[in-house]
């Protein structure tokens, strides 16, 4: 019985020890070789956010700045959410954003194998040199008791992302995509990329320009695809004051004066 205990509280302490956080990590990027960006000190603490709408609250920190260098996902047990920021120490996150589902109760039948002893006693006579005689003892049998059992466990699909924040000077303050086949049928055209995420406190947020916009031209270049439209806006020159972003919002062109 002490081994069977013993061995059922080394099994205990190693679920506790290991972690789908750790265990299921995946990264985009080592966060230690970006540039300009704030990673977290030998004596800080990530800070650790709640999620319903991962999308929008992923959004919401990419506007801020903030870069995903890796995520985890894996459904279990429901963890501490301690255990995901330990896992951002241990890649220099200070952001982590982290979300769990109920998925339901799973009923796991097993059985414990419990080592056992049956003592036999028995008794009897014998007949020998014209004699007799009479004789006593015991017998051991060594063997396993089965006992089955059934634990119930609840289990959540578990997500964390993390996030380092940069401190690069954004000179106009766009992520762009490639249209989806979806949205060039709805268009009506191949050409151009959307804009995926607007940085705070940049000048293309503070010319009004927003999530959503198809960006068809930059300064009377046609934007072919995403790529192309980074290639223009990294080919400004220093001296450049000003630039002219031609986009479609809800269905009407416009123009956007965007000051650098």
């Amino acid at each position: 019985m002490k081994l069977l205990t013993v061995c059922l509280a080394m099994v205990m302490v190693a679920g506790c020890a290991s972690s789908g956080y750790s265990q299921f990590y995946k990264p985009h990027v080592d966060a230690s070789t970006l540039p300009d960006v704030e990673l977290l000190g030998p004596e800080e603490e990530p800070e650790v956010y709640t999620s319903d709408d991962l999308a929008e609250d992923i959004y919401t920190l990419r506007s801020k700045r903030y870069i995903a260098v890796g995520y985890s996902s894996f459904n279990g047990s429901k963890e501490d959410v301690k255990k995901a920021a330990n896992q951002a120490k241990n890649i220099g996150a200070t952001v982590v954003l982290v979300k769990s589902k109920y998925t339901g109760t799973q009923a796991n039948t097993s059985a414990l194998y419990v080592p056992n002893t049956q003592t036999t006693y028995h008794s009897g006579t014998v007949y020998g040199g014209g004699a007799y005689g009479s004789y006593s003892g015991t017998s051991t049998t060594y063997g396993t008791t089965v006992i089955p059992y059934t634990s119930h466990q609840r289990r959540y699909d578990q997500v964390a992302v993390y996030f380092v924040r940069s401190t690069k000077k954004f000179r106009i303050g766009v992520f762009v995509n490639d249209l989806s086949p979806e949205l060039r049928a709805e268009l009506g055209r191949n050409t151009g990329a959307i804009i995926d995420v607007v940085i705070e406190d940049t000048p293309a947020f503070y010319s009004n320009i927003v999530a959503g916009d198809i960006l068809i031209s930059i300064d009377g270049t046609l934007v072919k695809n995403a790529r192309h439209a980074l290639e223009i806006m990294n080919d400004f020159p220093e001296s450049k004051k000003q630039s002219t972003f031609y986009i479609i919002r809800k269905g009407e062109e416009r123009e956007v004066e965007i000051t650098l």
